[in-house]
């Protein structure tokens, strides 16, 4: 059995797989969703009924991503030599107090959003400028369609680039941050348990798993500590995959991102076509090349934040989630996002080997070589 690769769309972040071409289909553009406010924690309560998504804006009410600090003592080392594992960091720490309903604990779809809206922002502001003027105002659009899980960017009926993400990534996101940071503050081994149970337990078009009763621990998944490392950890994810489909872009695979986007309404219809089109035509050293491109671009932007710097760990942990997955559900499993794109195994060696040479280079990166673009557009 297969996820769906795409259907009844709504429009929301990322995107894996470059795609372009257009139609002269008529479209209805989709509604745009609210922007709730967020309040310091301790005082945030999730709300009831998320509006229908739409294009993302950035939200104002909260602090930017960049910003964005819960209560605690807990800052990461970064890795001594590129390519390195971050260490385990000791479960000797003091603890932090309590942050109780954290928008990433409740995988608040409305924060998820706009988080990945401003993450793309700080990742467009650190590209060199002939590849920022080509992706400057590209809208960000969300899909809320159930059990879709991918990322992608393409080109509308206009020829106008996109670029989108579904909320069933964005949550798979939210897990793996909660769990990696709370393993490494605590010594636990949460994230294997919650792949493990996925595996045994997410059936295809369906909603995205939560934890199993008693996985979570509530002292520790409100714990300062770990609540500040988990918007780490999602904001290192988001930057790659998004970094990912800017570079599809920005590197010519699209054919559509020429400095011509700005807000506009994108349909259900756009994403479907985009998406149909990228599916069977993915183009493995156009893929290899965009994730070079994410890694480089992750990098930058996370090198002119204040406080803790983004690194490729981000990258490395949506990696290996899928690839473990994958194995664990040979052929009976299968989201978009492994589905359009290379295996992330055979990924992961070059987002470390484009890490390294960033840093020896003092930031400028190791430049794959891309292909033409083969999709038109």
């Amino acid at each position: 059995m297969r996820f769906r690769l795409f259907s009844s769309l709504a429009v929301a972040s990322i995107s894996l797989s470059a795609v372009a071409g257009c139609t002269d289909a008529a479209t209805t553009p989709a509604p745009q969703y609210g922007q709730g406010q967020y309040t310091p924690p301790g005082q945030y309560q999730a709300p009831g009924q998320y509006a229908p998504p739409g294009q993302v804006q950035p939200p104002n009410a909260y602090p930017p991503s960049g910003q964005y600090t819960p209560p605690g003592q807990y800052t990461p080392p970064a890795p001594t030599q590129p390519g390195l594992p971050l260490p385990t960091i000791p479960n000797t720490l003091p603890g932090g107090f309590p942050v109780p309903n954290d928008p990433i604990n409740l995988v608040d779809l409305n924060y998820l959003r706009g988080d990945a809206a401003q993450v793309m922002i700080e990742l467009v502001a650190a590209l060199a400028p002939a590849a920022q003027a080509r992706v400057q105002g590209i809208p960000l659009t969300s899909d809320p369609a159930v059990g879709e899980v991918n990322a992608y960017a393409g080109c509308d009926d206009q020829g106008l680039p996109l670029m989108a993400i579904t909320d069933g990534l964005l949550q798979i996101e939210a897990y793996i941050s909660q769990f990696k940071a709370t393993d490494e503050i605590f010594g636990t081994r949460k994230l294997d348990a919650y792949l493990t149970y996925m595996a045994q337990k997410q059936q295809p078009n369906q909603p995205i798993v939560a934890p199993p009763p008693g996985l979570v621990d509530p002292t520790q998944n409100a714990d300062a500590r770990k609540v500040t490392r988990q918007h780490q950890l999602m904001d290192e994810q988001l930057g790659f995959v998004l970094g990912h489909e800017l570079g599809h872009h920005h590197l010519g695979h699209t054919g559509c991102a020429n400095g011509q986007s700005g807000q506009r309404g994108i349909s259900s219809q756009d994403l479907g076509r985009a998406l149909s089109r990228a599916v069977p035509l993915f183009n493995q050293p156009n893929e290899i090349a965009a994730d070079v491109a994410g890694t480089n671009n992750v990098l930058s932007a996370g090198a002119k934040r204040q406080g803790y710097h983004w690194n490729e760990e981000g990258a490395l942990m949506t990696l290996d989630f899928f690839a473990r997955l994958e194995q664990l559900t040979p052929g009976s499993l299968i989201f978009g996002f492994t589905n359009t794109h290379p295996n992330p195994v055979f990924r992961r060696p070059f987002v470390l080997q484009a890490a390294a040479s960033w840093r020896s280079t003092g930031g400028t990166g190791w430049q794959f070589p891309t292909l033409p673009n083969i999709f038109g557009g």
